[in-house]
């Protein structure tokens, strides 16, 4: 069975998984000492362009 030649999805470069994303902020940081909540992360997320193939139809 031959593979197709496929033009990998531009939203997600190929990967059908958008990794989440985290981000590092001080002014996030909580007001106790042994709580350090100061990153914030998006979920990873299946690419809803391609709708997680990891390439465009």
């Amino acid at each position: 069975m031959a593979e197709e030649k496929r033009t990998p999805c531009p939203t997600c470069q190929g990967k059908k998984i958008i990794d989440g994303v985290c981000e590092v902020s001080s002014e996030w940081r909580g007001s106790q000492d042994d709580q350090a909540d100061d990153t914030q992360c998006t979920p990873d997320q299946v690419c809803p362009t391609c709708k997680g193939k990891g390439y465009e139809d």
